[in-house]
């Protein structure tokens, strides 16, 4: 991704649903809820569901508060896991929706995640600081990680 301007990366997060405002299925819910802990591969998808959208929670966190460089390298590292991701909100969106076509909000309202962080200014500029740094390690290759948790089941 080449280098934005602030304002644009604070667009280019907002453009992706930070919480659920939208309903969908019968009566707006969820038809299961929790989760699938008999089931280790829809764990392994909430599981990983939970890491997108704490970074992508924390990619719009540091875009709000200029650090731009973090929000830059969250939109570069949603871009790489792209894949991976519509994976799981397709999983995801049969599992608790029946359907596939889910808005990745309501899928993380049924699994209870937060909608914001809620992150004093003291924590959130290292964690922004660091996020590129993270972002580049293994253990955020989805589908490596993925594997890693089925084959520890």
């Amino acid at each position: 991704m080449k280098h934005l301007a602030l304002p644009a990366l604070l667009a280019a997060v907002l453009a992706l649903p930070a919480h659920a405002d939208e309903k969908v299925g019968d009566g707006g819910t969820a038809s299961v809820s929790g989760y699938a802990f008999d089931q280790p591969e829809l764990l392994a998808d909430q599981r990983l569901w939970g890491i997108a959208h704490g970074v992508r929670l924390l990619t719009l966190a540091c875009a709000q508060n200029g650090y731009g460089a973090a929000a830059e390298a969250g939109i570069d590292w949603q871009e790489r896991e792209a894949a991976q991701i519509l994976a799981l909100n397709l999983a995801l969106g049969r599992l608790y929706f029946q359907r596939d076509d889910v808005p990745p909000d309501a899928i993380s309202a049924a699994l209870g995640l937060r909608t914001e962080l809620e992150l004093t200014a003291e924590t959130l500029q290292p964690a922004c600081e660091t996020l590129a740094k993270a972002l580049a390690q293994p253990r955020y290759d989805l589908a490596r990680r993925r594997e890693e948790m089925l084959k520890n089941e």
